[in-house]
C-alpha cells in the first residue's frame, strides 16, 4: 500500500484490524464481497458498474494483461 492515497490506506488499515482481533478470514471475505456489490449498485449507471466489475475482477485473478477499459 506505499503510496496508495491516504483514504485508500485508512480504508485497508481498517479491515486489517479485524485481522488482527481474530475475525475469521472467511467472514472478512464475505464482508468485503458485501461491500463490493452493495458499492457497485450505488454507482451512477451501467457502465460505470461493469468497469468496476471487470477490475475487481481482474485485480482478483492478479491478471495484469485484463485491464478493462474506462466507461464511456
Amino acid at each position: 500500500m506505499d503510496g496508495a492515497p491516504e483514504d485508500i490506506a485508512l480504508a485497508v488499515e481498517i479491515i486489517r484490524q479485524l485481522e488482527n482481533l481474530d475475525y475469521p478470514e472467511e467472514n472478512i471475505l464475505k464482508a468485503m464481497v458485501h461491500i463490493c456489490q452493495d458499492t457497485l449498485n450505488k454507482l451512477p449507471n451501467d457502465g460505470t458498474r461493469e468497469f468496476w466489475r471487470q477490475r475487481l475482477v481482474a485485480e482478483l485473478m492478479g491478471s495484469s494483461d485484463s485491464k478493462p477499459t474506462a466507461p464511456h
